[in-house]
């Protein structure tokens, strides 16, 4: 839980602007987009800590994906994998707050055009040589300086520089490194394309700042007295310690949990203790602030209806040299499926492996089965499941005087199996510990983390399993549900914030490690460089890819007084 308390309330709720730096300007299908939002007020660099929502559009204009972000000192990191099978030759970027989306029409979203590289692309154009001869200009920003400490040009050289700040002021700044062999001018500068906010217009002001993961709910209960009842929340996450604290209640049953910090989704869960009414029921509204699940309607007010991409290039080999694979530098094992992970987690011994047809059973729509069997049904090849009623049959009158109550075959039933045409019985077994059916029947849907379907003949039970079985694993600690049963929480779902995707650098510090392909456009990214008085140099180590000759650096980012920065240049 991370919690950036900055001593000033000025800037909460002023209009802000944003702008995105990419790590490169033209994208292949499949390559992850690494990016730096910036946001600033009148004020300067929004200090305050915001939330950044972020929608990719495809270029008919369907949503690829909703993303929500938290700046920190006025930035926040974010990335989007372009899909691997994507048609467009661009994408579109829109960036927003909840603020914004009062503004005035042309104030709401910050655009931009992402360009991605396809095999035949009818709208692209290319430059001529004069033109981008003037394009480049070292700029002679004098808020910071780069010195050299070691360069190489050499196949997957060592070079190493350090960012001095030569001011007083906090800079906020991301950096990238690219080949400038296949440098394309960016479509998008953070002097010439970041919006001014003093020229923002709001019809509205917001009635709540919109930031970190907030939640506002209402307790209904007759004759509430806030110093009789107690109410605490847990916010529960996989693999993280959950965090529990007490709620005020005011005088009308409404309260507000707030300054949360988490990724993906979490359990919240809220428990009343009241005095003297330990059975009293009580009615709970809740709503999560902020735009954490949806996208608001799409409107094409895009002002580029239909971007170009002009291109420095003229089919040259340079482009096709291209870097596929992000993880093709550094990584060549292959990643393991979700089934492939469960079965090295729950699967043993005699169980591991062999001829069966295994199931996640963790999957959202897995619940709406009523039982496992059910689950099953239809989808293990050569494998009958059907339901015998007690009446129907007489299989339930002899279950019945055999002691089995009623109840613990369910109200579907007897599940009867067969191999084919073989009518013998299937053996069961409860994470590998052999069981009656009964004992499956009865397995909540929720404690179920994985099936193993094993086709006859089974070798893993003691005697053996001529006709096959199941093998039937619960969740562990870290995977099951976090609300106990006959418990006094009541839990509901939110959402968080998106995970970021850290760029990987390769480190060839040993000859070793230099026994890979290198084919890279970005030789690095570094999207957050704090700089102030205090601590005015940050050093930076990248390696060369294979070939190039020349490196082109930018470095773009805001002052806390609000002015830009942006300083660029090539190295060779």
């Amino acid at each position: 839980l991370l919690i950036i308390v900055v001593n000033t309330n000025a800037q909460l709720n002023l209009p802000v602007t944003l702008y995105a730096h990419h790590n490169q300007t033209v994208f292949n299908t499949g390559e992850q987009i690494y990016s730096k939002i910036y946001a600033r007020s009148i004020k300067g660099l929004h200090m305050q800590p915001l939330n950044i929502y972020v929608d990719w559009y495809t270029a008919e204009g369907s949503l690829l994906k909703h993303q929500i972000y938290l700046t920190k000192f006025g930035g926040a990191e974010a990335n989007f994998q372009v899909p691997e099978d994507y048609p467009f030759a661009f994408l579109r970027m829109r960036m927003y707050t909840a603020q914004s989306l009062k503004q005035l029409p042309e104030f709401q979203f910050s655009d931009q055009v992402v360009f991605v590289k396809q095999q035949t692309s009818s709208n692209t154009k290319h430059l001529p040589d004069s033109i981008f001869a003037s394009t480049l200009n070292s700029q002679s920003d004098q808020s910071i300086s780069i010195n050299k400490v070691a360069s190489s040009f050499e196949a997957k050289g060592k070079n190493e520089w350090i960012i001095k700040n030569n001011g007083k002021d906090f800079l906020n700044l991301s950096l990238s490194i690219t080949e400038e062999e296949s440098f394309e001018l960016p479509n998008y500068t953070i002097l010439q394309h970041f919006k001014d906010p003093s020229l923002v217009k709001q019809n509205f002001k917001s009635d709540y700042y919109d930031a970190f993961v907030q939640v506002n709910g209402k307790l209904k209960l007759a004759d509430l007295n806030p110093s009789n009842a107690s109410l605490v929340f847990s916010l529960f996450k996989r693999g993280q310690m959950p965090i529990i604290d007490q709620v005020p209640l005011l005088a009308d049953g409404s309260f507000s949990i707030d300054r949360l910090i988490f990724t993906d989704s979490a359990q919240l869960s809220l428990q009343l203790d009241y005095k003297g009414k330990r059975n009293q029921k009580f009615e709970l509204t809740y709503q999560q602030l902020g735009l954490f699940q949806n996208a608001p309607l799409y409107a094409f007010n895009f002002s580029d209806s239909l971007p170009v991409f002009h291109s420095r290039f003229k089919n040259t080999g340079w482009m096709n040299y291209q870097k596929q694979d992000e993880n093709e530098v550094v990584v060549y094992a292959k990643t393991k499926t979700a089934l492939e992970l469960l079965e090295d987690k729950y699967a043993t011994g005699l169980f591991k492996g062999g001829d069966a047809v295994d199931f996640n059973m963790m999957l959202p729509n897995v619940r709406s089965f009523p039982t496992l069997f059910h689950f099953l049904q239809g989808k293990v090849p050569g494998l009958q499941i059907f339901f015998q009623s007690a009446t129907s049959t007489q299989a339930m009158d002899s279950a019945v005087t055999a002691g089995r109550k009623e109840e613990e075959s369910g109200i579907f039933g007897t599940p009867k199996f067969s191999w084919r045409s073989s009518q013998d019985q299937i053996k069961f077994f409860l994470n590998q510990v052999p069981v009656s059916v009964d004992a499956l029947l009865q397995l909540p849907m929720a404690d179920i983390a994985y099936i193993k379907v094993f086709r006859p003949p089974f070798l893993g039970a003691g005697m053996g399993a001529p006709n096959g079985a199941i093998a039937v694993y619960t969740k562990q600690g870290d995977e099951a549900d976090y609300i106990p049963k006959k418990s006094k929480l009541t839990g509901f779902m939110v959402y968080g914030y998106t995970s970021p995707v850290s760029f990987l650098s390769p480190d060839y510090s040993s000859e070793k490690k230099k026994a890979v392909i290198d084919k890279r456009k970005t030789l690095l990214w570094v999207p957050t460089i704090h700089l102030n008085h205090d601590n005015p140099n940050q050093g930076i180590i990248y390696y060369n890819n294979d070939r190039s000759k020349r490196h082109r650096i930018i470095i773009e980012g805001v002052k806390q007084n609000g002015e830009l920065i942006r300083k660029e240049w090539i190295v060779e």
